[in-house]
């Protein structure tokens, strides 16, 4: 609904922005006064297409994993993430005499290590709890989002235009408002953007590691 008001908005004020005055008969081209020259403003670029075939895909894997060691599993994991080109988002152990401990792991890492990793971790294990891998094919979010960046750059431009040409003081003001509330749906379509690339390029590979549950002796 939003970007419907916004769409509406500016095409009232690049409506009110026509010409008005009526061309004089018997006036020559030299008679008419020269029209004052536009200001320049640099304008942002609009986004290039997207190549055609490219596919923007997300990835991540999970695992809870029962170790005897979880400490040392933990540590011999994230040296097998760190080797495989990714890095340690967040990780942490615990442990207490009498209670069994457990360390987790939350890493980034290339998608195509994502099978290697699951085994080194599959192989320090006694028991897989859960093992779960997740792929999702956002390519038309993608686009739709890329082509609504297109758009909203290519109407941003437009509004500067009107605004660095009119003189009238509330038209100016309405399309300062468009303006913001233009920049306001670019910034959020950009973080979008920005969150599938840096998705797609590294995947999520969070795992788990808990010690053998404690076994109490009934005499």
């Amino acid at each position: 609904m939003k970007r419907i008001c916004i769409v509406a908005l500016a095409a009232f004020l690049l409506s009110s922005c026509r010409p008005t005055g009526n061309f004089t008969p018997g006036l020559s081209p030299t008679a008419l006064a020269s029209p004052t020259p536009t200001p320049f403003f640099a304008f942002s670029p609009t986004p290039t297409s997207l190549p055609q075939g490219l596919r923007t895909i997300l990835q991540s894997a999970s695992l809870s994993l029962t170790v005897d060691n979880p400490a040392n599993a933990l540590s011999r994991i994230q040296g097998a993430v760190l080797e495989a080109g990714g890095f340690v988002v967040s990780s942490s152990s615990w442990s207490s005499p009498g209670a069994p401990g457990y360390s987790s792991l939350s890493a980034r890492v290339p998608p195509e290590s994502i099978p290697a990793l699951r085994h080194v971790a599959l192989g320090l294990s006694t028991q897989a709890q859960s093992d779960s891998a997740y792929t999702q094919d956002v390519t038309a979010d993608y686009r739709r989002l890329h082509e609504h960046l297109q758009a909203l750059a290519q109407a941003e431009n437009h509004v500067l235009q009107l605004l660095i040409q009119t003189n009238e003081p509330q038209l100016a003001t309405s399309l300062m408002i468009v303006r913001d509330l233009l920049v306001q749906e670019r910034l959020n379509v950009e973080r979008q953007l920005t969150d599938y690339q840096d998705r797609a390029t590294l995947a999520s590979f969070d795992v788990t590691l808990n010690a053998p549950a404690a076994v109490i002796a009934i005499e």
